[in-house]
C-alpha cells in the first residue's frame, strides 16, 4: 500500500530490531526473565508494549529506580546467552544487496546499545551494507524523538527530502515525521498494519522486496 508522491532518493535508513532482525520476541522473553528474577513477577502485556522500539534500560530505570538496572542486566545476560535464536528476516539480505547495487547510502538507527547493534549486524553478516549505525548512546533522546534520525542525516550528508526511513513500530514513524523523512512501515515482522496506519506512513510494506520495488520506481 503506497501513499503520497515520491521523489528520487539518495539514502535509506533502517530500524534494526523487528525490521532487519527477528529479535523482538527474544527481547521480550529476556526482559520477562529479568522481571521474574528480580521482581518475582512476569512483565505485563502493557509494559512490554511500552518497551518495544524504545531504550529498554532507560525506561526500566524510570519505572523502577532501585531495581531497573538489575532487571536490565539480568535480562541482557539471558538475551546474550540465547542470541543464536535471533534470525535475519527472509529477504533482507537480498534487499540490501540490491539496494547496495543501486548506489544508495544506507545506515541503521536503533534504540539498542551500540555494542549490541555492532554484535548483531556483524554476526549476521549485514554490517557491510551500512556506512554506519546510530545507537542509543549517540543521542540524548531516542525514538520517537527525531534526534537519532537527524544525526544520521548529517552523517549521510543528505537532505531529509532525499531519504526514506524503514521501521516496524509507531515510534519509528513518529520519529521520521519529526525529522522530515518519509517513513515506510515494515509489517513483514512484528509491525502491524492497523497500528501503522494510525501514524500515516507514506507506504506500508509487507515484504523486504517491496522496498526495492518502491525505490526503483523513484529513480
Amino acid at each position: 500500500m503506497y501513499y503520497g508522491v515520491f521523489h528520487i532518493i539518495k539514502a535509506v535508513i533502517f530500524d534494526m530490531d523487528g525490521t532487519l532482525l527477528d529479535s523482538e520476541g527474544m527481547s521480550a522473553v529476556a526482559t520477562d526473565y529479568g522481571f521474574r528474577r528480580v521482581l518475582g513477577r512476569g512483565i505485563t502485556e502493557e509494559e512490554n508494549a511500552d518497551l518495544i522500539g524504545r531504550p529498554v534500560k532507560k525506561i526500566l530505570s524510570q519505572w523502577f529506580p532501585e531495581k531497573g538496572d538489575e532487571i536490565y542486566e539480568t535480562g541482557r545476560k539471558y538475551y546474550n546467552d540465547n542470541i543464536s535464536s535471533i534470525r535475519v528476516y527472509p529477504g533482507i539480505r537480498e534487499m540490501l544487496e540490491k539496494l547496495s547495487g543501486m548506489n544508495l547510502r544506507m545506515a541503521v538507527v536503533t534504540s539498542s546499545h551500540r555494542t549490541d547493534a555492532e554484535t548483531l549486524l556483524n554476526i549476521f553478516g549485514i554490517m557491510k551494507y551500512f556506512q554506519f549505525y546510530v545507537g542509543q548512546e549517540d543521542t540524548i533522546y531516542q525514538k520517537p524523538d527525531p534526534d537519532p534520525l537527524i544525526l544520521a542525516l548529517k552523517k549521510l550528508h543528505v537532505k531529509n527530502t532525499d531519504c526514506i526511513y524503514v521501521g516496524d513500530q509507531p515510534y519509528d514513524i513518529i520519529a521520521a515525521h519529526g525529522a522530515g523523512i518519509r517513513p515506510l512501515g515494515a509489517v513483514w515482522g512484528s509491525g502491524k498494519v492497523e497500528r501503522m496506519e494510525q501514524y500515516h506512513p507514506e507506504a506500508i510494506l509487507k515484504a523486504p522486496e517491496e522496498v526495492v520495488k518502491l525505490i526503483s520506481e523513484m529513480q
